[in-house]
């Protein structure tokens, strides 16, 4: 959508019918945007293009479960980008043991409806499931660890998986073990007996049982403090015994004969899951309690047909461990070689490595954003290719989520899809190392379709308020060499026609190069029509350049009580890092800043080549728009929440939601407040935290 003018009101209405039909809301920094028109069959398959190496899955939710339009199954796009994309998915939560523990039932199991809604869809989409997972110390009812299944805190009875329970409520360590075995074979016999044991192709047996700070390596869970640490060769040892039973129970349902086939295809894989593997003080916990440790020398303790006859009393050792899982929460700026050791010194002592929960959060926020996750995405899928060919057990890799908006690091963007479901520069750079090309994404391959944009300070509606615009949120910071301008919105100080109250950027400061100055990175390689309103006592008003240096556009006179306005064409450089437009006084006195455009010039050469300073000025008062109610710019009222909001302390640093700009996530948000209409181009950055 392009605005060619200098005076936006008339444009308003057009843009505003526009809006309406692509709005997205924003709901606490949360960016969520409706499925664009994608072409979701012409992606490239991610499991065909892997399959010689390993399998390639996401994690995913059902609608059901959370009565949440934006998981995945229920979702028919979102069902449709799983399944061409992947081979494999893991319930992101509907199988874990807080959703499927019955403590009134003597199998002390009920399935969650949306784990079979689930299941059904993988089997009827042929897509393989990792079960996640059978034990773990978080989401468990903490009924299972007490007398009559009730959990007492103080003395009061609590559901809360954190609690600390009181020590007079706790069973003995034999009572646990056999509610153990029962939950897990009950949910084992499930699988088998309902025709998903084909399509279960790995259990996490046990999530998260490791602490590298604790002397033996355990965390101290109430799994470990009512049995030992020995649950969890117990835990094994039971998920063996129950995969081993029910193989041969339900042979016949899958068409196998229990005394002459092979039933393997129908025996998932049993694996320990947990987090920062990759250091070395947990990978050596890990490696110790899982491969050296001996539970059951000499098979004293405990004795069992599935065990191993020569098995050393190790998990490992005795047959009843098959893999790790590595779950790889990471960020862009993650040592890869140390995630290169670690599955190296994992593949050395067990038959496979599965990398279980994948994302990687970015650690920029500016217009690089995409470009460095997408080269930490193709350097470590480079890596791990490289690592299968030279002898790595890797049989597995799932992406934890589909989405960014539906991500649990909502904020760090970290997976491989918009929330529009776009293909992100990630997912490309993913195949990209599948095919084994170089990588030669630039920053203008990242952004996207860039679009014009309009910045006119106005409020939008979010959860049915209306809420001010903040100068970081369109990507304004400040600008100066010694103490930053303050930025903060001005109420009834306006230049945008139609506004019922009206908005303006008031940059306040007290040295002459304490300034303002927007991103618009996303712009460079384009000709673009730069176009903004000022008002200030000053004398001189300056706009610029700033890259790896700065550059005067132009210089225009103020208009004592009134708007200037600022107009220029310009070509921003294509291989810049970072371009930002600066606007500046010749004074220190305060000044507003007002329905900032950036219109890109598609149609030919430029309407006026780039100027030296001082040319192709455009500079007048603008007759029509609304004028200072306080022409000298004093006892303005802060506007929205009141404290405006400071100016970035390094001038140099790039904050706000620029990474954002120019991706598929861009948005249009109609402003309505006090009953007036207009239209502001912007986009929030997702700043939820955790």
């Amino acid at each position: 959508m392009r605005q060619k003018g200098n005076k936006f009101g008339k444009r308003m209405y057009a843009v505003m019918l526009a809006c309406m039909v692509a709005v997205c809301s924003l709901t606490g920094g949360k960016i969520t945007v409706e499925a664009a028109d994608v072409d979701i069959a012409s992606y490239e398959r991610l499991d065909e293009l892997y399959g010689e190496y390993f399998k390639f899955g996401a994690a995913c939710e059902a609608i059901s479960h959370w009565n949440d339009p934006g998981k995945e199954i229920g979702n028919p796009a979102k069902e449709e980008l799983l399944s061409t994309v992947f081979n494999s998915i893991t319930c992101g939560n509907e199988m874990k043991p807080a959703y499927n523990f019955d403590a009134q039932a003597e199998s002390l199991f009920k399935i969650d409806p949306a784990a079979t809604e689930m299941l059904e869809w993988a089997k009827a989409n042929d897509m393989g499931m990792r079960g996640h997972t059978l034990l773990w110390h978080s989401q468990v009812d903490p009924s299972i660890f007490a007398k009559d299944y009730i959990a007492l805190s103080n003395g009061k009875q609590t559901w809360t998986d954190s609690a600390q329970l009181d020590e007079e409520c706790l069973v003995d360590r034999d009572e646990l073990l056999r509610r153990m075995k029962t939950y897990i074979y009950s949910m084992m016999e499930y699988t088998y007996k309902e025709g998903y044991a084909k399509t279960i192709y790995a259990w996490d047996v046990v999530n998260e049982a490791a602490d590298e700070n604790q002397d033996d390596g355990f965390r101290k869970s109430y799994w470990y403090q009512i049995i030992g640490p020995d649950f969890l060769y117990y835990a094994f040892l039971y998920a063996r015994e129950a995969e081993t039973l029910y193989a041969v129970q339900y042979a016949d349902l899958y068409g196998l004969n229990a005394e002459t086939d092979d039933l393997s295809a129908i025996m998932p894989k049993l694996f320990y899951n947990d987090y920062n593997e990759w250091f070395d003080n947990k990978s050596d916990a890990i490696i110790n309690f899982l491969t050296r440790e001996k539970w059951n020398e000499n098979h004293a303790k405990v004795q069992s047909d599935v065990i191993k006859p020569d098995g050393d009393g190790t998990i490992y050792g005795d047959g009843l461990l098959d893999g790790i899982g590595m779950q790889g929460h990471l960020t862009d700026t993650q040592d890869i070689e140390q995630y290169r050791k670690a599955l190296q010194k994992y593949s050395a002592v067990v038959d496979e490595v599965q990398i279980t929960e994948l994302d990687v959060g970015c650690s920029k926020t500016d217009d690089n954003t995409w470009l460095f996750q997408a080269k930490f995405y193709y350097d470590f899928f480079s890596m791990l290719i490289e690592e299968v060919k030279n002898g790595a057990k890797l049989t597995s890799v799932t992406v934890w989520g589909l989405t960014d908006d539906a991500s649990w690091r909502v904020d760090a963007n970290p997976l491989l899809f918009f929330g529009n479901l776009e293909r992100k520069p990630a997912f490309d750079a993913v195949v990209m190392a599948a095919k084994g090309e170089e990588f030669t994404m630039t920053l203008q391959d990242t952004l996207g379709d860039v679009e014009d944009m309009l910045i006119t300070f106005e409020p939008y509606v979010e959860a049915g308020k209306a809420v001010s615009i903040e100068p970081k949120d369109v990507g304004i910071i400040g600008r100066g060499t010694g103490h930053q301008a303050k930025l903060k919105l001005a109420q009834k100080i306006n230049h945008t026609e139609g506004a019922a109250i009206g908005f303006s950027l008031q940059v306040s400061r007290q040295e002459q190069d304490a300034s303002m100055k927007l991103n618009i990175s996303r712009y460079a390689g384009k000709n673009v029509t730069i176009t903004a309103y000022v008002m200030t006592e000053d004398q001189k008003i300056r706009m610029g350049m700033e890259t790896s240096e700065s550059t005067q556009l132009l210089e225009a006179d103020a208009v004592p009580g009134d708007w200037a306005e600022l107009s220029v064409n310009y070509t921003i450089p294509e291989d810049v890092p970072a371009a930002f437009l600066y606007l500046e006084t010749d004074g220190k006195a305060d000044f507003y800043v007002d329905d900032i455009s950036v219109v890109i010039n598609e149609d030919g050469a430029p309407i006026t080549e780039n100027t030296d300073a001082g040319e192709n000025v455009e500079s007048s008062a603008n007759s029509d728009g609304a004028k200072a109610e306080n022409a000298d710019g004093a006892a303005t009222k802060d506007a929205g929440n009141g404290n405006g909001t400071a100016a970035s302390d390094n001038a140099d640093s790039v904050s706000g939601s620029t990474g954002i700009f120019g991706t598929p996530a861009v948005v249009a948000v109609i402003v309505i407040a006090a009953g007036a209409v207009g239209a502001a181009w912007y986009v929030k950055k997702k700043s939820k935290e955790g």
